[in-house]
């Protein structure tokens, strides 16, 4: 059973407030790193002058949580359990990581702060704005999902879908609408995904599944989210998910008389491009034990053939004037297409 309209309409509009608490946090920290992180004893003032904002922000933001999810849960029809009430207070100078969210702020920007001799004054203080931005907003939207959970658990879902909140980044898109039996999935600094508490998997909107969130996106957006040539190999029929995943493992290696640019993702022998030579017609053939390699600190052994990068085999298409065909052969010969 998808999930109503009216009930993602409930978890849009949480999400919206969530955001805007969020960026009333980043607000004030941007007001209190005008003493800069690279100065110590300013900046732990700051933040203390700024504490008491930021923890009423941070309780603000699991106030709801109990309405919220009661509200989505009745429409999506599911019984609701009895449970305790939710203590806002709790959650105030939280982490999901534990420890003290404002003891975090004060000291992990200084680290970075200090580094002037090796970054210069200016780089300096950039990254410790970059990490100040980071916990903050971490710590504001880990909150926010720590009481969805909390009441989602104790009012009776069984399970979490992650949902997309707005623009999102490449990695996020690939796992959107991935249903979990816990609400905790991996996410990054600053990822403001939701965890969407329900009792069936929800994947039917642009927020839940990937491939029409990417058909959402202008051509421009696209290559922004995605890179230039991974979002071309997407619109050339790639499947998101791999070429997402390449990006993890960029390499350069030798081959053809040339550098190229490749990737050690999917080239162990337990993957498709590590296991199989795939033909032009799409036909698999298992590589040979000559054709595979033990790389160090790799439990598994790897092909020796490099996997091009999607662009790299743009670029070979630029330069050898290959068709649209011969672009899919490729595409589908480095596991892109499947």
């Amino acid at each position: 059973m998808a999930l109503p309209s009216s009930a993602r309409d409930i978890v849009q509009r949480e999400a919206d407030a969530q955001t805007a608490l969020t960026q009333e946090a980043l607000a004030q920290l941007e007001a209190a790193s005008r003493a800069g992180a690279t100065n110590p004893e300013r900046w732990r003032d700051a933040i203390a002058d700024a504490a008491e904002a930021l923890l009423s922000l941070q309780v603000q933001m699991v106030e709801g949580a109990d309405d919220y999810v009661t509200a989505l849960l009745e429409e999506q029809g599911a019984k609701i359990l009895d449970a305790p009430a939710l203590n806002p207070d709790g959650f105030a100078d939280m982490t999901a990581g534990g420890g003290s969210w404002l003891k975090n702020l004060i000291y992990a920007p200084i680290s970075v702060g200090r580094r002037t001799r090796e970054l210069g004054v200016d780089e300096a203080r950039r990254h410790a704005d970059l990490v100040a931005m980071s916990i903050v907003a971490s710590g504001m939207q880990d909150a926010g999902r720590a009481a969805v959970t909390a009441m989602g658990t104790g009012r009776g879902a069984t399970r979490y879908v992650r949902m997309l909140n707005g623009k999102s980044c490449a990695r996020c898109a690939i796992l959107a609408g991935r249903v979990y039996r816990v609400s905790a999935f991996p996410r990054h600094d600053r990822c403001d995904c939701k965890n969407v508490p329900t009792v069936e998997d929800t994947a039917d909107d642009w927020r839940t599944d990937p491939k029409q969130y990417f058909r959402s996106l202008s051509t421009e957006d696209q290559d922004a989210v995605f890179g230039e040539a991974g979002a071309r190999a997407i619109r050339d029929g790639a499947d998101m998910s791999q070429v997402v995943n390449a990006y993890d493992g960029i390499t350069v290696a030798t081959a053809f008389g040339r550098e190229v640019q490749a990737t050690t993702t999917g080239t162990t022998r337990r993957a498709l491009f590590g296991g199989y030579e795939i033909r032009a017609d799409g036909t698999l053939r298992k590589r040979t034990d000559a054709e595979l390699q033990k790389v160090k600190g790799s439990r598994y052994r790897r092909a020796k053939a490099p996997r091009l990068l999607p662009d790299e085999i743009y670029s070979l298409a630029e330069e050898f004037g290959w068709d649209r065909d011969e672009i899919l052969r490729q595409l589908r010969r480095f596991a892109y297409v499947l």
